[in-house]
């Protein structure tokens, strides 16, 4: 009889276990759900005239960063050969 304990025991634990995995699934797909609803209020929201200026002052200053670096490359390639 003792077996017979021992894997009634194991099944419990078992469908317990499966219980336990269910609702932590259920929990993970509201969770996705949620994430997926603000990511698509988000992508549909307008940018506001002050970020889109923001975005432009910082894309100019990449650019004359990136042209400034590319200046000192071809600065040191220069020095190098010499």
């Amino acid at each position: 009889m003792e077996k017979m304990e021992l894997l009634e025991e194991k099944i419990r634990r078992a469908a317990e276990m499966i219980r336990s995995l269910r609702d932590e699934r259920n929990i993970l797909e509201e969770q996705l759900k949620s994430a997926r609803d603000e990511v698509k209020r988000l992508a549909l929201r307008k940018p506001e005239p002050e970020t889109n200026g923001r975005l432009e002052k910082l894309q100019k200053e990449r650019q004359l960063i990136a042209e400034r670096v590319e200046k000192m490359i071809a600065i040191m390639e220069e020095v190098d050969a010499t």
